[in-house]
Order: C-alpha cells, then structure tokens, then sequence
C-alpha cells in the first residue's frame, strides 16, 4: 500500500482528461493539484455559472468538489484505475457572486473496492479565502486486474491473448 500512496496520475493522463473531457471545457474547470491523494481543481466565477438569483449554481460548486475528489483518488491509483461516484452529500455553506472557486479533496479511507473523500469549496476574493461548500463521497474503485495493464478498460483481455498465441 505504502507504494500505491507514491503513484500519481501520468502528465499524460492529466493533459487527455482536461482537453477532452467536455465539462472541464464547458464549465472552464483548471486541475491545479493531482498528488498524494490531494486533488484540486479551480474554476472562474462568471455569468455563465449562475443561476437566475445570479449566485453561482449549487451544480457547478458540486461537480468543482466531485472532480477535485476524483483527482484525488486518481493520484494514489495505478493507471488505468476506473473511479465513480457512488454517492454524495453536499453542505452549502455560502452564496457565491465574484471570485475563483477552488475545491480541496483528500482522501479520508480507501479500501480494496471503494473509497471515501472529502472536499471544500472556497470562494476567493480578492485574497480573501472562505469555505463555502463541504461534500463527503464515496467512490467506487475498480483498479486493472493485471499490473501491466494500462489500458482504456482498466480490463486484461486474456482472448485476445490467446488468439495471438502470447
């Protein structure tokens, strides 16, 4: 275990999930930290994240906490490592207007098959942090059957193999 808490996400890894991943792109989310079990993405307040009280949508302060989560657990998993949501709950703490919004996530307890995390949402205005958010999740953690795979499935297809007499 100790080994697997040393593993991070590849540069690579990082470049391909924000570049096409559409919601990094819609929502314009920044992944700042992807290491040790801490992940923290950052994202712009602006006019494209309200809702019509024009306070930034409990969604967006949502999905920030969830992705700097699910960096987190990427970051000590080897590659390949599929991860989901399984559940979450989420505290609004503040209303957010103006500012950047940067969410922290560490990992509290990671099993054989799930994981726990926990996330703060912080409103930043003119150098002035505040938590506005707290969300605790539990993830599901499905790491690749064989070591060597790295894979898109996270799966070794042995058939293959097989067929190609390896």
């Amino acid at each position: 275990m100790a080994q697997e808490e040393q593993t991070n996400i590849s540069p690579e890894l990082l470049a391909r999930v924000t570049n096409s991943a559409g919601i990094f792109q819609l929502l314009g989310l920044h992944i700042e930290t992807v290491h040790n079990g801490i992940g923290r993405v950052r994202v712009s307040v602006d006019e494209r994240l309200m809702h019509p009280q024009m306070i930034v949508h409990g969604g967006v302060i949502f999905t920030l906490a969830d992705t700097a989560m699910s960096m987190a657990i990427l970051s000590v998993n080897p590659p390949g490592t599929r991860t989901g949501t399984i559940e979450a709950k989420i505290n609004y703490l503040l209303p957010v207007r103006t500012g950047e919004l940067l969410a922290e996530a560490h990992i509290v307890h990671q099993g054989r098959s799930t994981a726990v995390l926990e996330a703060t949402v912080f409103n930043i205005v003119d150098g002035e942090q505040k938590a506005i958010a707290r969300l605790l999740g539990t993830f599901s953690v499905a790491r690749p059957k064989n070591p060597l795979d790295s894979g898109e499935t996270g799966t070794n297809n042995s058939k293959n193999h097989n067929e190609h007499g390896k």
